[in-house]
């Protein structure tokens, strides 16, 4: 079967959209509406209620009327990656838009995508803007976060393996069962599958310009960097492992070693902050080495000085989104 499945000139193939939710009754709404105002329509909309306690559920029943919309209940909390795997199981639609529960679509979102696609079959990611209650859109610093995608396949890989930098994924049924779909033995799941999707040959596509905003809020996973960390690591101690050629494998093991080092920094943090200084200068020097260059200096600064380091991490972590990046 192929990749991209040819459709009738005057039908697109049609998109479902894959959204997990868990205990999202606050922000569901949002995302439902930005959905519904697309100018593009998607032909389904599955919601994975991942064993909400919340009114998630309900709230998304009632935009029925409004989308093609059906709510699959999970009898546990299973994670982000297996709850969007069950929704793409209640679906046959060709092309999948994932979207988080608390994030949102500018109205042209699924036309651009899709043009993307067309374009070029395989994976594409959408360009992002970043809110943050009280303090608004970080132009700044998305700028900092901006990844120039390398045109050729094999490098593309390499650069994902450095870093997951895919938002708001797009991509065929057909390349997400090539892939082997998502695993439930890694929490950092989507950033395994995107590795997995370019591992068969499939090309990443960057759309032009942001459709999307990501709602950064306390309690979302990617507001906490150490559990960002800890998931990091473990995909890219699986990419090591699963490597396929020796550039592949050193990628991901110099990926792996900036993630470590970054680790050390949040566990010399907590030393400091429970009062043991001096771990926490032992801690610090013994991870000097393969880190970036900001991570280099909050160790080092962490060795020279916890106290001084801690209070100054404490002034300016309101002020970051990422500490310690």
């Amino acid at each position: 079967m192929n990749q991209h499945t040819a459709a009738a000139p005057d039908r697109p193939l049609g998109v479902a959209v894959i959204i997990p939710a868990f205990n999202a009754g606050r922000h569901l709404d949002g995302a439902l509406a930005s959905v519904a105002g697309q100018s593009r329509a998607p032909a389904a909309v599955v919601v994975a209620d991942d064993c909400s306690t919340d009114d998630t559920a309900e709230r998304a029943r009632r935009w029925r009327d409004r989308l093609p919309l059906e709510v699959v209940r999970l009898a546990r909390n299973v994670g982000p990656g297996p709850a969007r795997h069950q929704a793409i199981l209640a679906t046959d639609t060709p092309l999948l838009a994932l979207l988080d529960a608390d994030d949102l679509w500018f109205p042209d979102h699924l036309e651009t995508v899709a043009a993307a696609y067309d374009r070029a079959p395989g994976l594409v990611t959408a360009q992002e803007l970043d809110w943050v209650p009280g303090r608004g859109i970080d132009l700044a610093w998305r700028r900092s976060r901006r990844v120039q995608v390398p045109a050729e396949p094999e490098d593309q890989l390499v650069s994902l393996l450095r870093r997951n930098y895919v938002n708001f994924g797009f991509f065929s049924r057909v390349l997400y069962e090539r892939a082997g779909g998502f695993r439930d033995f890694l929490v950092g799941e989507d950033w395994d599958l995107w590795i997995r999707m370019l591992r068969t040959g499939a090309r990443l596509t960057q759309t032009s310009h942001p459709t999307g905003l990501h709602r950064v809020r306390p309690g979302s996973l990617s507001v906490d960097p150490e559990q960002t960390v800890e998931f990091g690591i473990q995909v890219l101690a699986t990419a090591v492992t699963e490597g396929r050629s020796a550039r592949e494998r050193v990628a991901a093991a110099q990926g792996l070693r900036a993630l470590r080092a970054r680790k050390r920094y949040y566990d010399v943090r907590a030393l400091a902050g429970d009062g043991q200084h001096w771990h926490a200068r032992i801690a610090a020097l013994g991870g000097l080495r393969g880190g970036g260059a900001k991570v280099t200096l909050g160790l080092a600064a962490m060795v020279v000085a916890p106290r001084a380091s801690l209070r100054l991490d404490r002034v300016t972590r309101r002020y970051r989104v990422f500490s310690a990046e």
